[in-house]
């Protein structure tokens, strides 16, 4: 491609070449009148300007090689940059931005006590430096457990939480790993015990809370015993009298509801894409990211691959579940198991100790509710950090992107007709190109 300034550096060469051969004479009379004549360090400068310009646009991305957008796709760019991104209110949780909860809440989420081992703690598995995941196949906490350990960037915005939906807020999601046998396998009445006797908490809870939580409720309530505990802890939780329950869980329900204010700060820093995003936008051209990126961006959302039909908006989720052909019959069928479970759950959106008024529960009311057609279903997950939480799907059966998107390559017809999965036709190349983008989210 021509470009003037390339002329001129070849002008530039020519001449700087011509001044040299002059130099080897030094008592040449042109030479002597060149040099100490104004012009010369004028010509040098101009010298200087013109090499390093013709360099710099050198540098630049052809014309040949710039890819165009329409309308349409860069208003889907636009909805998927962070600037779309607007804060998820929580009706349930009426601390969740209180900036004490918050602080109660990070350190619990960081302590190992909350666990019957005195090891595991929140952060055991979701760890900063890997996307607030693990990069294990499955969590490691009291013991192996049956999932792939979610991220818990930007887990706020989401509607449901698991990847089967089993609870529907972020507060009720951590109570209940708390409680998991697998997880930090802490009872109901450890967690109580616990609030109650250590100074700190207690005074950090009663700070949030405006309550004071008093030695004297811990009389005749059994120090391991809960709805979730083995079998000797559920018969001494049926034991407990009911005013007493209802203290101890509106107590631990609490407790989580700070632990979820914390939670709720843990969101995504601005990406390449998101600079791109912001900048295709305002000009209709960016040059952030490489053409093999941008490549992999038109194709995600595009309709050929139909990505954005599910992984939509700022944190690359539609928050629904989808049968992607990754349940396994009579082992793990994902949301169908759960479903029942959800709507009963005494610590849900529409339960007595939730903060949310029954109009607010509107994801819970109209969830839907047919297990067959919910077989298989598992939540259009993140990808947001994807680079860093690896291995990915519910189980963690694909240890990089390159068997991930193998798997959405090869949906024969009769797979798509069993899944929530389009067939779709894209080689090596655009594989590549996909990947290429997913790593700058």
């Amino acid at each position: 491609m021509w470009s003037p300034s390339i002329s001129l550096y070849s002008r530039s060469v020519e001449l700087t070449w011509f001044i040299l051969s002059l130099s080897k004479e030094s008592t040449h009379p042109l030479f002597l009148a060149f040099l100490y004549s104004r012009k010369f360090v004028a010509v040098i400068v101009l010298q200087i300007f013109i090499i390093s310009h013709a360099i710099a646009e050198l540098n630049q991305p052809e014309i040949t090689n710039k890819i165009e957008w329409t309308n349409l796709e860069l208003n889907i760019i636009k909805s998927l940059s962070l600037n779309a991104l607007k804060d998820k209110p929580d009706p349930s949780n009426q601390v969740i931005n209180n900036p004490l909860a918050i602080k109660f809440g990070k350190y619990l989420f960081n302590d190992t006590s909350l666990s019957q081992n005195g090891a595991v703690s929140c952060a055991t598995c979701h760890l900063k430096g890997k996307g607030f995941t693990d990069n294990k196949l499955v969590a490691m906490g009291a013991r192996a457990g049956i999932r792939n350990t979610p991220t818990l960037l930007n887990v706020s915005q989401q509607n449901w939480f698991f990847w089967d939906g089993k609870k529907d807020s972020l507060w009720a999601q951590a109570l209940s790993s708390i409680e998991n046998p697998a997880e930090h396998n802490f009872s109901r009445t450890e967690m109580f015990h616990l609030l109650t006797t250590h100074p700190f908490y207690n005074k950090q809870y009663e700070e949030v809370f405006g309550e004071k939580l008093l030695s004297d409720e811990l009389l005749g309530i059994p120090k391991i015993a809960g709805p979730n505990s083995h079998l000797d802890g559920l018969i001494r939780w049926k034991k407990i009298p009911k005013k007493q329950k209802k203290k101890i869980n509106q107590v631990v329900a609490n407790a989580s509801k700070a632990i979820a204010s914390y939670v709720s700060t843990i969101k995504s820093k601005s990406t390449r894409f998101d600079q791109f995003a912001n900048e295709v936008v305002a000009r209709g051209y960016s040059s952030i990211l490489t053409n093999s990126e941008k490549k992999g961006l038109k194709l995600f959302i595009s309709q050929k691959t139909g990505c954005i039909n599910c992984h939509s908006n700022p944190i690359f989720s539609n928050k629904d579940f989808h049968n992607i052909g990754t349940g396994i019959p009579a082992k793990d069928n994902g949301r169908s198991e759960v479903i029942d479970a959800v709507i009963h759950d005494p610590f849900n959106c529409l339960g007595e100790f939730s903060d949310a008024k029954p109009e607010q529960c509107l994801e819970l009311k109209y969830t839907k509710k047919d297990r067959h057609a919910l077989s298989g279903s598992f939540k259009t997950p993140t990808l947001r950090s994807i680079s860093k939480t690896a291995p990915y799907m519910h189980d963690g059966r694909y240890k990089n992107l390159q068997e991930v998107l193998k798997h959405y390559a090869n949906i024969t017809k009769n797979k798509a007709l069993e899944t929530d999965l389009p067939i779709m036709n894209i080689n090596k190349e655009e594989q590549d190109d996909l990947i290429s983008f997913l790593l700058t989210l």
